[in-house]
């Protein structure tokens, strides 16, 4: 079987999921090809997106694709990304599996908004991954959420997945059931609240991520570890270069600064809202759905 798998991962660890899913395709004998399309400034801006996005992807049985969870969200250049895709055709199935890492309390209306972003664009999520991960914004708290995720307990569970997606793949095609009712598992209130506040209404106030010059060494590491290119180098000095709209919050400028020249001012609110690190956590932490 020839597999697509597209990947947001902003710290990395969403794409180590993706890579155990590669893995696990390889190992039984499929054709897989990876696209991470973080810091791709010709996947995440402009108009040629799709064009972009569908010379890359080439043709598939089956796609996979994933990022990670801010607040109660998948990230929303995932979903630009879904609307992107190339319509289902001969080249392109409509058997699809999202997946999201996430390493907050809960993994919330991510799947299920996934799902019906793929469901618009005429895809079937045959099932979904939800897999606990270490959480970047965490590495300053008193607690690491769930520190050197994923491990080999979420292996299993993605070659679960891979497994159970295979197999409908392959004895259903497209006759395949959309799964997307068993992505609703988080309460009614909860499903509730993040429908009507988006990853964009929990954040607007705290974009004003930005260069403090005095403490600014120059090393540009900044501009290395953004996943959506917000930073440049000119005339000897950082620069935001693009509109703070597009920062996500991911907070790797910050934690990858070596001079605390990064003034982030989510730091303290996902502190807060984490519990320190302490927060409780949704359980089971990772799943496959549906779950039989």
């Amino acid at each position: 079987m020839n597999v697509s798998i597209i990947v947001f991962s902003p710290s990395g660890h969403t794409l180590k999921a993706a890579e155990i899913i590669r893995e696990s395709l390889v190992n039984k004998d499929n054709k897989s090809r990876l696209l991470n399309f973080t810091k791709r400034t010709d996947l995440l801006y402009g108009d040629s997106i799709a064009e972009n996005l569908s010379k890359e992807l080439g043709s598939y049985d089956l796609l996979f694709i994933g990022g990670p969870l801010y607040a109660g969200h998948v990230e929303h250049n995932v979903l630009k990304i879904i609307e992107s895709l190339p319509l289902p055709d001969k080249e392109h199935s409509c058997l699809a599996v999202p997946f999201v890492t996430y390493g907050g309390v809960h993994s919330s209306i991510a799947l299920e908004e996934m799902s019906r972003h793929l469901r618009n664009k005429g895809y079937k999520s045959i099932l979904g991954i939800k897999i606990a991960a270490e959480h970047s914004l965490t590495k300053t708290y008193s607690k690491v959420i769930y520190k050197n995720k994923p491990g080999d307990e979420e292996k299993v569970i993605i070659e679960k997945g891979v497994s159970k997606a295979l197999l409908i793949a392959e004895k259903q095609g497209n006759k395949a059931k959309d799964q997307y009712k068993a992505f609703k598992y988080a309460p009614a209130k909860e499903r509730a609240m993040f429908r009507a506040f988006s990853q964009e209404k929990f954040h607007k106030d705290f974009k004003n991520v930005s260069v403090i010059e005095d403490n600014c060494i120059r090393c540009q590491k900044c501009i290395k570890v953004c996943p959506v290119d917000m930073f440049a180098f000119e005339d000897e000095k950082i620069i935001m270069q693009r509109d703070k709209d597009n920062c996500i919050l991911c907070a790797e400028c910050f934690h990858n600064c070596p001079a605390g020249a990064i003034f982030h001012p989510y730091i303290a609110k996902a502190k807060e809202r984490l519990k320190d690190g302490n927060a409780g956590l949704e359980s089971p932490a990772s799943a496959i759905y549906p779950e039989t």
